[in-house]
């Protein structure tokens, strides 16, 4: 992104923690100097990315990292950042970026040829990468579908010095299979109704029946001819046999093939980002390898390609067309965010909307739910910025901190530093904060303390109150399901008859609603004895919490699927049905059957969306 005219403004650039330390007890805070936000490709359908210059001694090459598809992009967003961060301390420019139709770039994922698409992108970024090094030299990365990317890329741009395939997906084939079996394994959670155009949703991402052909097309033992000089290949597991038939397949192609095992794979692409680890020795004995090539110095005379200032995309439901700009920002210009605009934004007649990290997941949002809200909202004149806490995301953790905190009031600050830019660069006075389960524990506590905020949304909200050692993810807990749910099923025939076959565990269930009456039950003594001695007043601090807010004029609105064991602990707090805010206008709780926590299933993000929209229409016309 453009930064001379962002200068004069606290706006500088993204900081990383030092590599190798992050995970160590405490981090020491590091800004790196040569991280560069940028858009790149085609006037029509632009890229986002993250350039990350080479500090010291520059090697005359670069390295383009290729994103794995989904869900485990989400999970290997960490990994990317430590690894990208590695290759500059060892003198290589390396590019992280998005695909046409995922992360930050435009599109989206039920546009047209996404195969085709997808290759596409990482010529731009090959092309992007060499443009900016001066060089023709450049060397490939990728996980998953990712190396497949990199690998089918590097055959049809040709020229590449160096190829890392980390447990790529040899056959399309066996891969779509798995999506589908992945998407089998998970009924009943909030799943969109089998679509019959031969389209799949797995895990909250959609794979038209065009996409699905193209990727089981793909058969990377079929492919002859070059692909690179050299080649490393990392398997899933020691036992992985395709991996290995491919490296035999390379290395017929006249590629210098080396196989690393022991690789950290299933640890780095654990299902929540929240306990992916990132494999820092694996990363390290990558970088090795590419030093170990024979690549000449970057000459300091080499011109350095402009960076483009905004990407500009379409809303998906095709309201019309926003503009986006990177904003690098905070103490020591630490955060990063992304804010989203379109001609009907007019100065600060309606508040600008936050949205917030939901656990630790970077600021796309899971099943990139945080992108499209965005966009949507700016096309309706709702100025919209979504960002990363400090520790997440691309966002550099603070000194003496961890990464992946995402319980914390510490980041209650970084919203307020969002909302200080806002109002810096467009007089941004008014602000609504939207979070999901943690995100929704940081826009409540931040609402508590900041005026600024006017309204906040909060979904799934798992916890307002949170110390050191209780759970972080809903999903540690197996009886998360709501106690609605469970009633719901006592009245149900089919689950009667499932446990006459043994195949529901009764007892756990009715161990698990014993103990939720006795703790509604303690919850409800002190505002019952309140009634009984005419005392109106709140009873604990989060009803005390909400009903300031209230007086204060906040809209809040409270969203939750029915199945969400976090209905158990707003009643805790706020009675059943919150039925302690009742009389307050300016609060609201909105139930949706059908979804899951994180609204995952398609529908259920098109219904979370029309709420949201529905409230700032009401709350902020």
């Amino acid at each position: 992104m453009d930064r001379t005219a962002q200068r004069a403004g606290p706006l500088a650039k993204p900081g990383y923690p030092c590599p190798g330390v992050v995970d160590s007890p405490l981090a020491q805070e590091h800004v790196s100097p040569s991280v560069l936000p940028l858009v790149f490709g085609p006037s029509g359908r632009q890229l986002f990315g993250i350039c990350h210059a080479a500090s010291g001694p520059a090697k005359a090459v670069g390295v383009v990292l290729c994103n794995p598809l989904g869900y485990e992009a989400m999970s290997a967003h960490r990994t990317y950042r430590h690894f990208a961060e590695r290759l500059a301390a060892r003198g290589f420019l390396a590019l992280r970026f998005d695909y046409d139709g995922t992360g930050d770039s435009a599109g989206n994922s039920r546009d047209p040829d996404r195969l085709r698409a997808w290759l596409e992108s990482t010529g731009a970024a090959i092309e992007e990468v060499r443009a900016r090094t001066g060089s023709p030299h450049v060397a490939l990365f990728g996980v998953r579908f990712g190396a497949t990317l990199a690998t089918l890329a590097a055959r049809e741009q040709g020229g590449v010095d160096a190829l890392i395939d980390w447990a790529p997906i040899v056959s399309g084939r066996n891969h779509v299979r798995e999506l589908q079996g992945f998407r089998m394994l998970r009924p009943g959670k909030g799943a969109t109704a089998r679509a019959t155009d031969g389209s799949e949703e797995i895990a909250g991402h959609h794979f038209s029946a065009q996409t699905l052909a193209a990727m089981s097309a793909v058969d990377l033992l079929a492919s002859t001819g070059p692909v690179a000089k050299r080649i490393l290949v990392l398997p899933r597991t020691e036992r992985a046999t395709d991996e290995k038939r491919l490296g035999e397949r390379l290395k017929a192609d006249g590629a210098d093939v080396r196989l690393s095992p022991d690789t950290g794979y299933a640890q780095m692409m654990r299902d929540d980002p929240y306990e992916a680890v990132v494999p820092f020795a694996a990363l390290d004995r990558i970088v090795d390898w590419l030093a170990e090539g024979r690549y000449p110095e970057r000459r300091a005379s080499t011109p350095g390609r402009s960076p483009t200032s905004v990407l500009h995309a379409a809303d998906p439901r095709g309201r019309g067309a926003v503009t986006e700009t990177a904003m690098e920002f905070g103490d020591r210009h630490r955060l990063f965010g992304v804010l989203t605009e379109s001609e009907r934004v007019v100065g600060d007649a309606r508040p600008a909307v936050l949205l917030l990290n939901v656990g630790a997941n970077h600021h796309v949002g899971p099943h990139r739910m945080n992108v499209t809200l965005s966009r949507e909202l700016a096309s309706l004149g709702y100025r919209t910025f979504r960002f990363d806490v400090a520790g997440l995301g691309d966002s550099a953790v603070a000194r003496g901190s961890r990464e992946n905190r995402i319980y914390t009031k510490d980041s209650c600050a970084d919203v307020e530093s969002a909302m200080t830019l806002l109002g810096g660069l467009r007089d941004a006075r008014r602000f609504v904060l939207v979070g999901l389960c943690s995100g929704a524990y940081l826009a409540y506590h931040t609402t508590l303390a900041d005026t600024r905020v006017v309204g906040q949304v909060l979904l799934s909200s798992f916890a307002f109150e949170w110390k050191e050692g209780d759970p972080v993810v809903p999903t540690e807990r197996s009886t998360h399901l709501s106690t609605r749910f469970y009633a719901r099923a006592l009245f149900d025939r089919r689950v009667w008859l499932r446990a006459l076959r043994g195949e529901v565990e009764v007892r756990s269930i009715a161990r698990a609603l014993l103990e939720r009456f006795a703790t509604r039950v303690d919850a409800e003594l002190p505002s019952l004895r309140a009634r009984l001695l005419g005392r109106g007043r709140p009873q604990n601090e989060v009803e005390e919490g909400f009903h300031a807010m209230c007086d204060r004029g906040v809209q809040s609105l409270l969203v939750s699927s029915f199945n969400d064991g976090g209905l158990d602990m707003i009643s805790s707090y706020l009675g059943t049905n919150a039925r302690k805010m009742r009389g307050r206008k300016e609060f609201s709780l909105e139930v949706v059957d059908g979804a899951d926590h994180t609204f995952s299933s398609l529908d259920a993000q098109r219904m979370l969306s029309d709420i949201i929209t529905r409230y700032l229409a009401d709350r902020f016309p």
